[in-house]
């Protein structure tokens, strides 16, 4: 019977720590950076975006946001340079053919705005970014909307060019819809 309860105890302590959290299906993503080469900025975007996205505003310390696009995909108007930026010199996309980025902890700071701490991994490396963003909801659609700066040098982009910039601002603008279903976060 003593066995029994202590197992009943530890059920339901398990149970009280995990949460429900809306999920949200993509509608319609954007992935777009700017870089500096030879003095000009150089626009381009990412396609093929897969994410998670389980989030409710009340809680967002429980939420689980995950993302990543087909490094493949890169397109920045020219061809010439989109052929030779999936090089392995730049992102080796042979060898990495995704670029991906995962929720590690996110915290609510106005109305609308949150700072997330994410997992950002591009080739091998993965690093720790912080990314302020906004989710506007209306009704069973939701806007999540945010911006970054990275170092490419950091992730083994592109060496130690002396004509590209090595900041990189990295734009994130998703659409999506309510599933109507709910995941259990911890």
């Amino acid at each position: 019977m003593k066995k029994h309860s202590i197992l009943l105890v530890i059920g339901l302590l398990i149970s009280l720590s995990v949460v429900a959290q809306p999920n949200w299906k993509t509608t319609k993503a954007a992935v777009t950076f700017k870089i500096k080469n030879a003095g000009l900025n150089v626009d381009g975007s990412f396609s093929g975006f897969n994410g998670t996205l389980v989030f409710d505003p009340a809680m967002p310390d429980k939420a689980q946001l995950s993302a990543s696009v087909d490094a493949a995909t890169i397109e920045t108007g020219v061809n010439m340079r989109n052929n030779h930026l999936k090089k392995e010199e730049y992102f080796d996309v042979a060898k990495y053919p995704r670029i991906s980025l995962k929720s590690t902890r996110i915290e609510k700071k106005g109305a609308n705005s949150y700072i997330g701490t994410f997992a950002l991994t591009i080739k091998e490396t993965t690093r720790t970014v912080m990314i302020p963003f906004t989710v506007t909801q209306t009704g069973m659609m939701a806007q999540f909307a945010g911006e970054l700066v990275i170092n490419r040098r950091d992730y083994d982009v592109g060496g130690r060019s002396l004509l590209m910039g090595s900041e990189v601002t990295i734009n994130l603008s998703i659409q999506a819809q309510s599933t109507g279903t709910v995941v259990a976060t911890n």
